[in-house]
């Protein structure tokens, strides 16, 4: 069965639009870009689209790919100061040469909607974040829509990056699951994805998992983004779907929930922000 993360996205824009009416001030999110790269402008517009339907501002910071990373983390840190910013993110990947986690670092656990920086990380691998990461809440929402509970369950989590593998680990282990993260090429990577009960997936490698390699009733969420023929595809081979007890496509699986995730992330700290002052 194919999970709808478009559809669950849409519902749970209907509930954000509400939210954010509900705030004393318009909330506004704050993106960070570095360079022209089609991808990332893809992305921007993704969120500027998701933004505008349920009432946030989007405010753009730019900056050219020539900056250094010292002077990127001194405009991070400004924009982070600025009273009409709710919540920043960084608009990844930034060009080679930037310290990619030295720039998420400077964002403040208040605004950081991604959860990207170290500060952020470390609150919720201790479970004291009040938001989770989006992915890990994209997860979350399938689970819990389908009524999935994964304690004492053996899951497979493929990458360890800062987007997918590590947030939803730590997730999947709050929720006391049994977790196995693979993070490098192994040779019996099929009998470990046979042996699993749910296989979350953010390598970015096309059709590494194959139908032949599911056991019965596996779950696949396919977290993992790559291009292939001119097309975004997973890294789950849409085959699957003939044998998988639930698995999310690409696009329009985790994608679309993660970005509504995104959003009520924000949502909830521009709230926090403004019973605060």
């Amino acid at each position: 069965m194919l999970i709808d993360g478009k559809q669950i996205a849409e519902e749970l824009r209907v509930k954000l639009l509400s939210a954010a009416h509900s705030l004393t001030r318009q909330p506004s999110l704050g993106i960070v870009v570095v360079g022209e790269n089609p991808v990332i402008e893809s992305f921007v517009r993704i969120k500027k689209k998701y933004g505008a339907s349920i009432g946030v501002n989007i405010i753009e910071v730019r900056f050219s790919e020539k900056i250094t990373t010292e002077e990127l983390i001194g405009a991070v840190r400004d924009a982070s100061l600025r009273s009409d910013i709710d919540g920043l993110i960084i608009q990844l990947p930034l060009p080679a040469g930037i310290n990619t986690q030295a720039v998420l670092d400077v964002v403040p656990t208040a605004k950081d909607v991604d959860m990207l920086a170290a500060s952020s990380t470390t609150a919720f691998a201790r479970g004291e974040a009040k938001i989770f990461p989006p992915v890990a809440a994209a997860v979350q929402e399938i689970l819990e829509r389908y009524n999935i509970n994964v304690e004492g369950m053996e899951v497979l989590v493929l990458g360890h990056g800062r987007l997918v593998g590590i947030p939803v680990s730590l997730l999947l282990r709050h929720n006391h699951a049994h977790v196995t993260v693979i993070d490098k090429p192994v040779r019996d990577l099929a009998e470990h994805v046979h042996d699993s009960a749910i296989v979350i997936c953010g390598v970015g490698m096309p059709g590494l998992i194959t139908k032949e390699m599911l056991g019965p009733n596996t779950i696949l969420i396919d977290a993992g983004t790559s291009e292939s023929a001119g097309k975004v595809v997973g890294d789950v081979d849409p085959k699957c779907a003939e044998v998988a007890r639930l698995m999310t496509p690409v696009p329009g699986g985790v994608g679309p929930i993660a970005v509504a995730m995104l959003f009520r992330n924000l949502i909830l700290l521009a709230r926090e922000q403004n019973e605060k002052g």
